[in-house]
């Protein structure tokens, strides 16, 4: 446990320290905040839009970080040959696979909660889309300043402490953006929409069952490849009930059905339009992430077995 615990530390530091896992963040962030000004048109449904388009920019943001995440930390390590390096000390293959999949799992939380806040708080600002239509622009402050804030800290200490700026940025806009939330709720209790962090949720978890996919697709080494095959299972996971449903009196479809992450348990727009999100789908989604990913993980050791690494085990 104590070797899980430091491999965990050491490639979640490492991951949130990569400059792609600050731009995806900060690049997600700026959109769901300007998306007003690309819904305002769309004939007094522009919250409806607003809530789609975010919750499908988290998704995007999660799974894109969760591959580049675990590609980090896998195949860049092999190539660095930092895995060879681990698995001659006494930690198995298990440990090491684990730990890198729990750091990603830990390090998603770090983009879906900035990316959720400003969701909320940007649904309640409010859209421009008609002569009578209310804004509250004050709500901008509460979404800008903890970003500025955040950029002042991470420089301060990376200019004085010879800190990493992307891991400062990272840890101390999650802080403040909660913070800001906080203000924000005593002051407009009872017109923000907290009931999406539960929907968060379920898009946190798509994050955490592509991980162990992405970690196979990492043997290779290479980032298109990973990218690649990893966008087009995403694909297939989102049709697979369309797709299998009615092949599954087949034994050998069911296997193929049971290999794909089925990305439909945790995409449905009811969970945020009619907060119909119930606390029992939450445990089975769960449970279903918990399984799918153990079994992904034995999946991929066996794959690992018979692969070298710079020149055997």
């Amino acid at each position: 446990m104590r070797n899980v615990l430091a491999l965990v530390q050491i490639s979640f530091y490492n991951i949130i320290r990569q400059s792609f896992f600050s731009l995806i963040m900060l690049g997600c962030y700026l959109f769901i905040l300007s998306s007003p000004a690309f819904t305002m048109f769309t004939l007094l449904n522009a919250k409806k839009l607003i809530l789609d388009m975010g919750m499908a920019t988290i998704l995007l943001a999660v799974l894109g970080s969760s591959v580049l995440g675990i590609f980090s930390i896998v195949g860049g390590e092999m190539e660095e040959k930092t895995t060879t390096l681990l698995l001659s000390k006494p930690i198995s293959r298990f440990t090491f696979l684990l730990s890198k999949i729990l750091a990603v799992s830990f390090s998603l939380l770090l983009i879906i909660i900035p990316l959720i806040v400003v969701l909320i708080m940007t649904l309640r600002m409010g859209v421009p889309e008609a002569a009578y239509s209310k804004v509250d622009y004050y709500i901008l402050w509460f979404e800008f300043i903890p970003l500025l804030l955040a950029v002042i800290f991470a420089g301060a200490s990376n200019y004085y402490s010879d800190k990493n700026f992307g891991s400062s940025f990272i840890i101390s806009f999650n802080i403040l953006i909660l913070l800001s939330l906080f203000l924000l709720y005593l002051l407009e209790k009872n017109s923000l929409q907290l009931n999406l962090f539960k929907p968060a949720l379920l898009l946190w978890m798509s994050g955490i069952i592509i991980s162990p996919v992405a970690s196979i697709l990492s043997l290779k080494g290479k980032i298109f490849f990973a990218l690649t095959f990893s966008f087009l299972i995403f694909l297939l996971g989102l049709t697979s009930d369309y797709l299998f449903r009615k092949l599954l009196t087949n034994q050998g479809m069911k296997i193929v059905y049971s290999l794909i992450p089925n990305f439909q348990v945790f995409w449905n727009e009811e969970f945020w339009h009619k907060g119909i999100l119930s606390m029992k789908y939450l445990l089975k989604s769960a449970e279903y992430t918990f399984f799918y990913t153990f079994g992904m993980m034995f999946l991929g050791l066996s794959i690992w077995e018979r692969e070298e690494i710079s020149g055997g085990r």
